[in-house]
């Protein structure tokens, strides 16, 4: 279905050029000032994750080449230097690579918060969450079990991935393909990752949400195939994180929520 027009989208599946415009529509919600608190905060969460991190292995890889240069002549001070070059090209590149996943492990608990407020921003009143010191607990729980199961629903189709492809390294048209294999698992657990923090919110069982994005495979293929691409761009993936939740949560509404009158007709960008 055509994103703005929930009446039909139950009954007519989305392509998956109009499933991967959710991301852009999520994009467009970012700036909102309901949505953007919890755009920052797990942003802020994993810079000091990371900034505490690297400072700390940092310093230690700097006593231990202290250490060792201590023993050997002065002019191979400049060894001290491209060590700690390569340490810190090395840290760069390993927040690129692990970014989107911490983020989302980090992130969880804010993004069925974000979810909620998006569904507020675009006409479901009834999505309602109770925020005090109480209640932060569970909610934090609930969002690590469901980061939880999606991780063993990826490990359970990754690891006899991973088997394939090193089988794939005896069998060259096994090997051909491989590539476009993952390419279509990455964009099929992206869709779940961030469908999922609306369908969570409306109590929505894992099992059954797969079930129900079954009727839109090629609107999740979309949402999920433009997001993979997105989120490998170094340092950008840090908003298309909750940009995905944000398209997701779109997703769920138009696809999921579907009825004659149900929702007011509202902007992401109003």
């Amino acid at each position: 279905m055509l994103p703005g027009n929930r009446q039909s989208s139950a009954d007519k599946p989305a392509s998956a050029l109009q499933g991967a415009r959710y991301l852009l529509r999520g994009f467009a919600c970012l700036r909102r000032a309901r949505v953007l608190p919890f755009v920052l905060a797990p942003l802020l969460v994993n810079i000091v994750i990371y900034g505490y991190s690297i400072s700390y292995a940092g310093d230690l890889l700097q006593a231990f080449i202290d250490s060792w240069l201590h023993g050997l002549p002065d002019w191979l001070g400049f060894l001290r230097t491209i060590f700690i070059a390569i340490f810190y090209l090395g840290a760069a590149l390993l927040v690129a690579v692990s970014f989107t996943w911490l983020a989302n492990l980090v992130g969880s608990p804010f993004y069925g918060l974000m979810a909620e407020q998006v569904e507020k921003l675009n006409g479901e009143t009834d999505a309602t969450t109770a925020l005090s010191l109480s209640t932060i607990p569970g909610i934090i729980w609930r969002a690590l079990a469901r980061e939880m199961q999606k991780l063993l629903y990826y490990l359970s189709r990754a690891i006899p991935l991973a088997l394939l492809s090193l089988l794939g390294t005896f069998i060259a048209p096994l090997a051909t393909l491989m590539p476009f294999i993952w390419f279509w698992f990455g964009a099929k657990m992206m869709t779940l990752q961030y469908v999922d923090y609306a369908y969570d919110n409306h109590g929505v069982g894992f099992r059954e949400m797969r079930k129900s994005l079954r009727a839109q495979r090629r609107a999740g293929l979309g949402f999920g195939a433009i997001t993979t691409l997105a989120s490998m761009l170094p340092f950008f993936n840090a908003l298309v994180v909750p940009a995905a939740v944000c398209g997701g949560t779109l997703f769920y509404m138009d696809t999921r929520l579907s009825k004659p009158n149900t929702h007011k007709q509202a902007s992401e960008t109003k």
